[in-house]
């Protein structure tokens, strides 16, 4: 009974961000971090932007895996809803870290149309056949722990960043280089937007680093701290054309970096 009133509750709140917002919710971004001591880590599932949090919903979360160079631990049971500084958020339960994991989860956001200026639902062209617009929407969420995470693992998400050296190693003055890959290809011209999931940005100032024919993206580190990279990557038509127009695909890699430059005073 209380796992079905926690489900409704998010349900509720759900709908009060999606009428909300001003911008669609399918464009959020869903990325991970960690809290706890490395005996009894958790992975936080995180929704939105630094300046605008709806709740991340634990139903919507497809896996959740943590990944070091031993094995793979499913996360998933025992993922439910909690506060984490001031956002609803879906966590998982203790598991633990040295600092080596390479945490990854795939998130359905669902369907979703534009009725009118600003106004959106989750739901599908079927419930709406007159939408303004209408997609699905699939994010994908990666985060290294610490060095000598397998970050290097490409895990087949159909939009994925893999970085080409170890994040945790690269240091602030340098450029870490990532690959982007679509549906196991490398994608070019898709532009890698660099954050850190908590300072908010406008729109304009958000530093993007386009891809090459190659798929790789060079990405400053320009500072020590918490490093967000995300894309997202829209496909015309949809996979489900008969309820959505269009398919939006977002990834995100989460990783912190310390280390100065070489020079660097």
């Amino acid at each position: 009974m209380r796992a079905s009133f926690l489900r409704l509750g998010l349900s509720v709140l759900t709908l009060v961000a999606a009428t909300t917002t001003a911008r669609v919710a399918s464009a959020h971004d869903v990325w991970l971090t960690t809290a706890g001591p490395a005996a009894a880590r958790r992975v936080i599932v995180n929704y939105g932007h630094p300046h605008d949090r709806p709740p991340a919903v634990a139903d919507k979360v497809l896996d959740l895996v943590a990944i070091t160079r031993e094995g793979k631990v499913s996360l998933l049971m025992g993922l439910a809803p909690a506060y984490v500084r001031g956002a609803l958020v879906a966590q998982s339960r203790p598991f633990a870290d040295a600092g080596r994991t390479l945490l990854a989860a795939r998130y359905d956001n669902g369907y979703w149309v534009k009725i009118a200026d600003n106004l959106y639902r989750n739901v599908s062209k079927r419930m709406a056949p007159d939408a303004i617009d209408s997609l699905w929407s699939g994010k994908f969420a990666k985060a290294a722990t610490g060095a000598g995470a397998p970050w290097d693992t490409a895990l087949g998400h159909e939009l994925e960043i893999v970085p080409l050296t170890d994040p945790a190693a690269v240091r602030v003055g340098e450029s870490l280089r990532v690959r982007v890959i679509f549906r196991g290809q490398p994608l070019a011209g898709a532009e890698v937007e660099r954050g850190d999931g908590v300072t908010p940005m406008k729109e304009a100032d958000i530093p993007r680093f386009k891809s090459d024919g190659d798929g790789i993206a060079a990405i400053p580190i320009v500072k020590a701290g918490p490093v967000l990279l995300v894309i997202d990557h829209r496909v015309t038509p949809s996979g489900t054309p008969d309820i959505a127009s269009a398919d939006l695909f977002n990834c995100t890699f989460a990783f912190g970096t310390t280390a100065a430059s070489r020079g660097a005073r």
